[in-house]
This record gives C-alpha cells, sequence and structure tokens, in this order.
C-alpha cells in the first residue's frame, strides 16, 4: 500500500467535545465534510483554529473515523509507524510468556494497542491480520509486514500472515471474510500451543480458524469444575472446551454441534492430546432439539457449557443471542439434576445485554435458585482502553444452579 498523506478535517463543536475524552473513535457525524472521505484515508482531525487534535483512518463502512493518535502528532500510518506500534505491543506479550513461538496469542487488540478497526492473532509461525472493514486492508497489510520484521528481529520467529478482510454481516446473516497472504502461506492445517496443550488450525478461509485465543483464561480454569463430572459442550465448534474438561478428568463429555465438520475437526483435537475420541459421545444436532430430547430421555449432566454464537442463521429457527438466551439458559436447567448443577456461560456483551442479564432472565424461566461463582472477561493479550468499554466485549459467567423454587 502506497502511503497516503494525512487529509485534514475540521470537527464539528459536538465532535471536539467528544474528541476531550480520548476515545478511540468518533462517527462520521462529528467531523466537518465527512462524505468527501475515501475508505482507509488518513486524516487529521482538526479545531475550529486549525490545531491536530488527533490523527487517525477514515471508515465509512462502518460510519466513524478510527483514531490512532491523540494530540498533535501529524506522522502518516507508515511502516515506521507500524514498528512503532508493534514494539510496545510484543513486549506486553512477551512479558506474559506468550511470545514463543509456537503459541496461540493475540498480537494487536484494536483499540488497546492503539489501532482500532485492526487485530494481529499468531498462531506459532504465523499470524492473522484482520481488518474491520475494505477500507482498512492496506494498513492491516502494513501491519503484517512490519510484524514480518519486528517479530523476528526481536528472536520470535514469523514466516508469513494471513490478512483477512472481515465483512460485516446484515441481520442473523454472520459476518464473511476474504483472506490474502503476506510472506510464507501456512500449511492447509497448522498445529499450535496454549499453555502446552496442542489445537489443530486452520488460517485461510472463513474468519473463524479453529480456536479463539480470547477463551484462553476460561479454557484453563474450566478444570476446576469439572473433574469425574458428566459435562455437556453445546455449540461445541472445534471442541476446545470439550477438551480442556477432558484432560481435566470429567467423566464423560458430551459434544453438541450443528455442523460435521467442527466435530471432526475436534476429535482430531483430542487425539493430538492423546485422548481417544470414542471414549467420548459427539452429537450432530441443534442444540435446543438436542436438549429437548436429552430432557425427554431424563438425561441430566452435571456441568453443561453454553457458549453459542452471536447470531446463526444454520438452525432450523434463527438464533440469536439478545433474543434467545434465557430459553437457551431455561432448556439447560431442565436437563441438570434435580438437585443442582453447574453453568458455564458466555455472552458477547457488546452485541447484547450483559451475561448476567441472561442468566437472571433464564433463572427465572426455569425456576430454579443459583449462585454466580466467578465472572470473567478477556485475558491480558486483549488489553482494552479505560474510557472504551465497548472493546470489553467478552464475559463468562460459573453458575451454580441449585433446586427449584418452591413456589405457593
Amino acid at each position: 500500500m502506497r502511503c497516503m498523506s494525512l487529509f485534514g478535517v475540521t470537527l464539528t463543536a459536538a465532535g471536539q467535545e467528544r474528541l476531550a475524552a480520548e476515545p478511540p473513535q468518533l462517527m462520521l457525524s462529528d467531523l466537518e465534510a465527512a462524505t468527501a472521505l475515501e475508505p482507509g484515508r488518513p486524516v487529521r482531525l482538526l479545531d475550529a483554529r486549525g490545531g491536530t487534535r488527533a490523527t487517525g483512518v477514515a471508515d465509512p463502512e462502518n460510519e466513524i473515523v478510527r483514531i490512532w493518535a491523540h494530540g498533535d502528532e501529524s506522522r502518516a500510518p507508515d511502516a515506521a509507524f507500524f514498528r512503532a506500534r508493534l514494539a510496545p505491543a510484543l513486549a506486553l506479550r512477551r512479558t506474559l510468556g506468550l511470545a514463543d513461538g509456537e503459541s496461540a496469542y493475540r498480537l494487536v487488540n484494536g483499540e488497546g494497542d492503539g489501532l482500532s478497526g485492526l487485530a494481529a492473532d499468531v498462531y506459532g509461525g504465523y499470524a492473522v491480520v484482520t481488518a474491520l472493514s475494505r477500507g482498512l486492508l492496506g494498513h492491516a497489510r502494513l501491519l503484517a509486514q512490519a510484524a514480518l520484521h519486528v517479530l523476528p528481529d526481536a528472536g520470535v520467529p514469523l514466516r508469513g500472515a494471513v490478512l483477512k478482510t472481515r465483512l460485516k454481516g446484515s441481520g442473523t446473516t454472520p459476518e464473511r471474510a476474504k483472506d490474502d497472504v503476506v510472506g510464507e502461506a501456512p500449511p492447509e492445517k497448522l498445529v499450535v500451543r496454549e499453555l502446552g496443550v496442542p489445537y489443530e488450525v486452520h488460517l485461510r478461509g472463513g474468519i473463524n480458524v479453529g480456536l479463539f485465543t480470547d477463551m484462553r483464561e476460561h479454557r484453563a480454569g474450566l478444570a476446576r469444575f469439572v473433574r469425574e463430572k458428566r459435562v455437556l459442550n453445546t455449540f461445541a465448534y472445534t471442541g476446545a472446551l470439550s477438551l480442556a474438561a477432558a484432560r481435566a478428568g470429567a467423566a464423560t463429555v458430551t459434544s453438541v454441534d450443528l455442523a460435521a465438520g467442527p466435530l471432526a475437526w475436534a476429535r482430531a483435537n483430542f487425539a493430538l492430546s492423546g485422548l481417544d475420541p470414542a471414549a467420548h459421545r459427539w452429537e450432530v444436532s441443534d442444540v435446543f432439539r438436542f436438549l429437548e430430547a436429552a430432557r425427554a430421555r431424563r438425561e441430566t449432566y452435571d456441568v453443561i457449557i453454553l457458549d453459542p454464537p452471536t447470531v446463526s442463521g444454520a438452525r432450523a429457527a434463527l438464533w440469536a443471542q439478545k433474543r434467545d438466551y434465557p430459553e437457551l439458559i431455561e432448556a439447560a436447567c431442565a436437563v441438570l439434576p434435580e438437585a443442582g448443577g453447574h453453568l458455564w456461560i458466555s455472552s458477547n456483551a457488546h452485541r447484547g445485554p450483559s451475561v448476567l442479564k441472561h442468566v437472571a432472565a433464564g433463572m427465572t424461566l426455569a425456576k430454579r435458585h443459583a449462585q454466580v461463582l466467578e465472572l470473567g472477561g478477556l485475558p491480558p493479550d486483549y488489553p482494552t482502553p479505560l474510557a472504551w468499554p465497548a472493546a470489553r466485549y467478552l464475559e463468562v459467567c460459573q453458575l451454580r444452579v441449585g433446586a427449584a423454587r418452591v413456589t405457593s
């Protein structure tokens, strides 16, 4: 990408007021003549006197301008700019013990690393750099090229990077992605490690590669609740949480997903850890239908994992977390033992209510007593700005569910 010079655009009075809180983005309506901004255009945000208040890039696809520096920093986002941003980002991940050349972790977390709209995840010797709109793809390429210099220079091997453009979905249609490669192309199937545990990832193709690094701490923490328990993992995908339960000594693990492909991938992950997939149960089914059938068979599970997508059009009836989560929690409670059990519940708070609101509504429907044992969020390689709570999207609740409420 050719580095474009900074284009000056004047803030409205309201935009200048909002900028005082140093947010990582502003609406285009906070700028004068914003319609003249082309996607990805580097901009300098000016006050009424022509002074530079911030710099960033235009993202009209998302109707915002992304702010990459506050104050009078008139530096255009060129190769040197991205290398300078990567240095402290890498230093944090090295402090966390993640940048070891074989682990999976987030190297750049958008707003938290001063690059709103961009993310970079490392999987062993390869990276996936994601742009949240088409207009940011050129900047993503510069970030990938910078990573291919900064990491090896720091003694961290990196051979190639996959570029992905995350295309917004509509309604209940999930987001889509297109990809390209900078440097060496990764193999079709790559094995990486997380806290010593091997996982198979597929870096080309869809937006999801088979392992969500934001769940690392929660996979590790699952071990406290599952030993010698009957575990049900719904929306199991490639089985990372199922594997965590099995490795921690769960008596049985049942994994349910609507797609057969991810469950085959999950069985491969079990084999990588030396676990016999045949010793556990794999069900290709709609989760609601599975829970209904399990209740009819009087099956019970001691621990149930609810990690649904935000939206899905793959079900017979369209799923939306914001609308349907309470009913899902109620259905899960119906296959816990009468005396009680444990629910592991995740929620994307950026796309709907907080996880505790889902839990409260679900427990009301289920007519069960419950106690919150733990609330968690993003791991430390996902830093977020203090004044920008929208970046802290992940919420995970550990819930102890008791017996049915006594009603008069």
